[in-house]
């Protein structure tokens, strides 16, 4: 992962004595000190002590040079030196949990950190502390009112599925949604390069959403490929980047990357088709339900069609 952007006029920051990589510091840095691990930066050292990046940098002499290395020794300012706790602002496809490990922290951390209680909803382009008690936080009320109604009537989920869903709804009507034609496009291209049989990937496509990208079940299945933001973030790790769930792009490519590795898990295509829909454990543990079977029949039977539409 690239060093992080150090904020502008980072010489402006509180002045120190410069810092040292030995044990040994002086008594104005207050005796306080972290060995850096594999994987820190300045952001997620900053935020676990909340204190600012700049008066890390200055502190430690780093402003020629902002990497930090494992074993590293750096002294820590004494107090917070920023109006408030560290934060971060919620990223579109961000979840509670991606934050928190983005930060070395727990998802607890964070619930603690913005009053949260037990919810785990956050929605994008918000604030979040990344340390404190709470009482610092000032998190608006998400009210049902202002959420745009699901595809699906939502009897039998859970509210905060429900809730999270509506919420990740309004954030995809915020965007541009593409044409049917260009989601054709989209997933026809994406399946090639993942070496997936187009004509099943389009298949997928149209028993999910019909090729509409504006559409979130109440399980908080999202877009084209009704793909949840667990699977999205599973399929990250499968492309080796982070896949955010509301762009069309990296909807199909998780869901092409889904579908692709339950082929080769499943017993056959039946079977890889119905789990994707009910999940591969679920089916082999209790047999695929009614509507996985319909499901994978749909998809095999729009998969067949066109490659013989295509064929003549």
């Amino acid at each position: 992962m690239p060093a992080p952007a150090l904020p502008i006029e980072v010489s402006a920051g509180p002045g120190f004595t410069s810092g040292t990589a030995t044990e040994s510091v002086p008594v104005t840095h207050g005796g306080r000190t972290y060995r850096v691990r594999r994987g820190d930066d300045l952001v997620s050292v900053a935020a676990r002590f909340g204190v600012s990046v700049p008066a890390l940098v200055d502190l430690n002499g780093l402003a020629r040079q902002p990497h930090l290395r494992p074993g590293q020794v750096v002294s820590l300012p004494e107090r917070q030196l920023t109006d408030g706790p560290a934060t971060e602002r919620a990223r579109a496809g961000d979840t509670l949990e991606s934050i928190a490990a983005r930060h070395r922290l727990r998802p607890a951390d964070l619930q603690r950190a913005n009053a949260m209680g037990d919810s785990r909803l956050i929605v994008e382009g918000e604030l979040l502390n990344l340390t404190g008690t709470g009482a610092m936080s000032a998190r608006p009320r998400i009210e049902t009112l202002e959420l745009p109604p699901l595809s699906a009537p939502s009897d039998g989920y859970p509210e905060a599925t429900v809730q999270a869903a509506r919420i990740n709804r309004r954030s995809l009507l915020a965007r541009r949604t593409p044409s049917r034609a260009a989601v054709r496009t989209l997933v026809a291209r994406t399946a090639d390069e993942h070496g997936l049989d187009r004509h099943l990937a389009a298949g997928v496509a149209q028993v999910e959403s019909g090729f509409h990208h504006a559409v979130v079940s109440p399980g908080n299945a999202i877009g084209v490929m009704q793909v949840t933001p667990h699977a999205a973030h599973c399929a990250s790790h499968a492309v080796g980047r982070p896949l955010d769930v509301l762009d069309a792009a990296d909807n199909v490519a998780a869901g092409v990357v889904i579908l692709s590795t339950l082929l080769e898990r499943a017993e056959d295509e039946a079977e890889a088709l119905a789990a994707y829909y009910q999940g591969l454990t679920s089916v082999r543990a209790r047999g695929p339900h009614r509507d996985a079977r319909m499901f994978a029949s749909n998809v095999q039977i729009i998969a067949d069609r066109t490659r013989a539409e295509e064929s003549r």
